[in-house]
Parts: C-alpha cells; sequence; structure tokens
C-alpha cells in the first residue's frame, strides 16, 4: 500500500499501486467511503504480483473528525487474495502532514492449497510530508519467521504526476534488496496510467525474485461516499 482513506484523485488512484501512504485523509466530518479498482496486475512495491494477468480490488474505509481512520482493502493476486486491516491517525500543521498507522496483511485463500495464514505479516507506518514531498517508512512489525525489514519511500507529487523512489532495508543479509523508481498519471479522476523500473543489485537477476524490466500500468478507480 498500498492505500485510500479520502484521498485526492491521484493519491486514490496510485496509493495501492505504490504500495505508500501519499496523501492525509480528509477529516472535516466523519466519513464512510468506499473504492473499487481494476487494474492490468497488482503492481506492489514495485513489482507485479498478479504474474497470470490483472488485479480487482476494493476497500470499505471510515475517517473521524478526530483526524483518526480505519479500513479494510482486498485484492486479487497470483495464488489466492489478499486482505488489509489498517488503522491509524493522520492530520496537517500548516504546511506539514502526518501518518501514522499500523496494517496487518492476510492471505486467507490459496489455489495451491498453501496454510496462507502461515505467512500474514504486519507494518507500523509512519509518513511525514511537506507540501508535495511525502517520506513514508514502513517498519516490519510481525513477519512470521522471516527477517525484518524497513521498506522507505519518497514521493514527490506535481499536478497529475505522482515521482516515487522506493527501497528495500533488510536487518538479515539474503535478501532482495531492491530499489525501483515509479511515475504515476492520473489521466482522470479514474484513469491512471503508470511505469516503475527496479534496480536489483543483490540476487542473481537469473533467479527472477525481482522484475528489472519496465513495467507498465493502467487502472480504473471508482470512489463513493456511503
Amino acid at each position: 500500500m498500498k492505500f485510500m482513506k479520502k484521498l485526492s484523485p491521484l493519491a486514490l488512484a496510485t496509493s495501492v499501486a505504490l504500495g505508500g501512504m501519499v496523501a492525509v485523509p480528509s477529516v472535516a466530518s466523519a466519513d464512510t467511503s468506499a473504492s473499487f479498482s481494476i487494474a492490468n496486475m497488482y503492481l506492489w512495491r514495485g513489482q507485479n504480483l498478479t504474474q497470470d494477468g490483472a488485479a480487482a480490488s476494493g476497500s470499505l474505509d471510515y475517517s473521524h473528525d478526530s483526524c483518526a481512520y480505519a479500513g479494510v482493502w482486498t485484492t486479487t493476486e497470483t495464488g489466492g487474495t489478499e486482505t488489509d486491516f489498517y488503522a491509524g491517525f493522520a492530520g496537517e500543521v500548516s504546511d506539514f502532514s502526518y501518518d501514522i498507522s499500523y496494517w496487518y496483511y492476510m492471505y486467507p485463500e490459496d489455489d495451491t492449497n498453501t496454510d496462507y495464514d502461515e505467512n500474514n505479516l504486519s507494518e507500523v507506518v509512519l509518513g511525514l510530508g511537506y507540501g508535495p514531498v511525502t517520506l513514508t517508512a514502513y517498519v516490519s512489525d510481525e513477519t512470521q519467521g522471516a527477517s525484518d525489514y524497513t521498506y522507505l519511500t519518497f514521493d514527490y507529487e506535481l499536478d497529475k504526476f505522482n515521482f516515487q523512489y522506493g527501497m528495500w532495508d533488510y536487518d538479515e543479509a539474503g535478501n532482495n534488496e531492491y530499489s525501483h523508481i515509479t511515475v504515476m498519471y492520473a489521466a482522470t479522476d479514474e484513469l491512471t496510467f503508470g511505469v516503475t523500473k527496479a534496480d536489483n543489485d543483490v540476487a542473481d537477476d537469473a533467479t527472477g525474485a525481482v522484475e528489472v524490466d519496465p513495467m507498465f500500468y493502467v487502472s480504473y478507480s471508482k470512489s463513493f461516499d456511503l
């Protein structure tokens, strides 16, 4: 999250694809909303998680005038589904914005009959923005036996464009620590185009663990106030 709430059209269209909290929800009053999106892939942190086709996703979100928010987001991905639960607190002070949240990622279904409950994970997400610039840290909280990590993003929003640089930092050696650059363009409130390019200096590219060729992204999203 990638990530929803009461976002601007560009932020709504790019939040899932970029895997980042790139905007702050509108919290002038309590609000419940829903969203639906279909895309040519599940683009997550510079990688395609639906190698076998398109991805469909949807969310249900609640924000309160106290600046608190919570929601659930679900999507199709290769081999099954993913469902994310999140809650946080976000707001603005002058030109500064902040977002502190907790995310729990569930993988309840899998076509290969794998028990995905063993792969559930959670993150603490810390975001700080100034004007069009946002820096976000995703810190692993529970990784079900895998290495702890921090995923960092730097976003710059310019009119209908969002530019993002993301990178992984693992606590243990032997993991794929790659970085990526992703550019998103919101052609309309619903239609978004993007391109992403990852760079992997650690793992052998022949393993296919990290896709380093440029990937092109297109999605159609719609949000509704409930």
